[in-house]
């Protein structure tokens, strides 16, 4: 399986998206706010990237954080102290 990386690439215009497709898998667009989730190979993001760069319409382009090892989404117990724990009788 083939490593992948996701990248926000942030578009003046939404024409941009069916280009984008060429150069990797759109999986996310918000047309407000113009931007897009667009995944490519790991190995090819420098060259890919420098290349959207280079496209008409957009802005920047930036690594998603969700691909990281310091950004995880793995919730680890938490203790509640006890004195929270308890509830009182609200009238």
């Amino acid at each position: 399986m083939q490593e992948r990386q996701s990248l926000i690439v942030y578009f003046k215009n939404p024409k941009v998206l069916k280009r984008l497709n060429q150069y990797g898998h759109v999986r996310y667009y918000h047309k407000k706010r113009k931007y897009a989730v667009l995944y490519v190979d790991a190995d090819q993001v420098e060259k890919l990237s420098d290349s959207i760069l280079k496209l008409r319409h957009v802005r920047r382009i930036e690594p998603s954080l969700l691909d990281q090892s310091a950004y995880t989404t793995d919730t680890e117990e938490v203790s509640i102290p006890d004195d929270l724990k308890k509830s009182d009788d609200v009238k």
